[in-house]
């Protein structure tokens, strides 16, 4: 893609119950950023201009009542429900906050379909072993980022959402596991995607249908998101890819895993995993004990497995400022050469995880991490 092929940005304001196109909103600054596994976020400032007013915003613009979308023509850079608002009277400018595709999900519990038109108040009975009718959702032998799907799928059936999703696959000849979610689990279905850690990475793609509606596509790595692999070179002055900073840390780093599970009477359910150190590296020892409800030694074991993994490679962050002319997605890789003091000239492979952008700039910053 060419920076000359790049159409102007503009805010459009949808439905947030189906959709539906509402109308252009005149902006004068926006702020958006992407992360795999997180809603993200737009931040837009309106200046109450003659074309703003005539938009009647004060019944429009409330929080949770609309979407808004930052596009480039029909492709959408950002979407998702309007949050928070804040109008200043002295400067009369309105600064809108939204979420994502996922944020959507936050305003959904984690319930069986069945208690929409049966739930009875009163006591309920709380066990594991003999749950209450209705209380619980449990699938076997299935993928995690299906568990995500049949728990939107679920939350739809109170009402929908204008969220779509991939056609469901199942695992064939692996082992037979389950999940099982019961009344005692707050959770919002978008939360589940996290167990186990390390697992597939997912995020909520904003499009426009050919009606003009603003929907949202879930797509699931396996387990990885990559759109494209990119090929850059630092070093040439006209590529329009600069390195703005390295960071690191060591607060993660484990060789060795010690996970602890569900209490039985005085008996508690534990689990150790190692791996071999890095070159010139010491054992480092963490403890798990997030996962006091978990009653299987396997699940437990992919656990320490997924923690052990995260933290077998230094946390380095990459930062870099990219020509939106590249068309970066969360997820990508790129093979990028650099030339610097402190990192010398050599050619690494990155994974993007973040991107942010403002429509005052056509460059954007770009966060990667090394592909181990």
């Amino acid at each position: 893609m060419s920076l000359l092929d790049l159409e102007p940005c503009t805010v459009h304001v949808y439905a947030i119950t189906d959709g539906t196109h509402l109308y252009r909103l005149p902006y004068s600054a926006a702020h958006w950023q992407e992360s795999i596994k997180q809603p993200g976020s737009l931040s837009v400032t309106v200046p109450l201009s003659r074309e703003a007013k005539r938009l009647d915003l004060w019944s429009t613009l409330r929080p949770w009542k609309c979407m808004l979308a930052l596009q480039r023509g029909r492709s959408v850079i950002h979407a998702g429900p309007l949050t928070d608002l804040q109008w200043d009277a002295g400067s009369r400018s309105l600064s809108l906050t939204c979420g994502g595709g996922m944020t959507l999900l936050t305003k959904r519990l984690v319930l069986n379909r069945q208690l929409r038109d049966g739930w009875r108040d009163g006591t309920v009975l709380v066990d594991e072993e003999h749950p209450a009718a209705n209380m619980t959702l449990s699938w076997r032998r299935t993928w995690w980022w299906v568990c995500i799907c049949r728990l939107i799928l679920e939350t739809k059936q109170w009402e929908d959402l204008p969220i779509d999703l991939p056609a469901i696959e199942e695992p064939g000849g692996q082992a037979a596991h389950l999940l099982q979610l019961g009344s005692g689990d707050r959770g919002r279905p978008h939360q589940r995607h996290h167990e186990p850690r390390g697992g597939n990475e997912v995020i909520f793609e904003p499009h426009l249908t050919d009606d003009g509606h603003l929907r949202f596509q879930l797509r699931a790595g396996k387990p990885e998101l990559i759109t494209a692999t990119h090929r850059w070179d630092t070093v040439l002055p006209d590529s329009r890819v600069d390195l703005e900073s390295v960071s690191g840390s060591g607060a993660n780093l484990t060789n060795q895993v010690w996970a602890t599970g569900g209490k039985d009477s005085d008996k508690t359910l534990m689990c150790r995993r190692t791996m071999t150190p890095l070159e010139g590296y010491p054992l480092m020892q963490s403890a798990n004990t997030s996962h006091t409800t978990v009653e299987r030694l396997s699940t437990l074991q992919q656990h320490a497995t997924g923690q052990l993994a995260a933290g077998a490679w230094p946390d380095e962050t990459f930062t870099l400022s990219v020509g939106e002319e590249w068309d970066v997605h969360v997820g990508d890789h790129a093979i990028t050469r650099f030339s610097d003091d402190y990192l010398g000239d050599q050619t690494l492979e990155l994974k993007i995880t973040d991107i942010s952008g403002d429509t005052g700039s056509d460059l954007l910053t770009v966060t990667c991490k090394e592909v181990a």
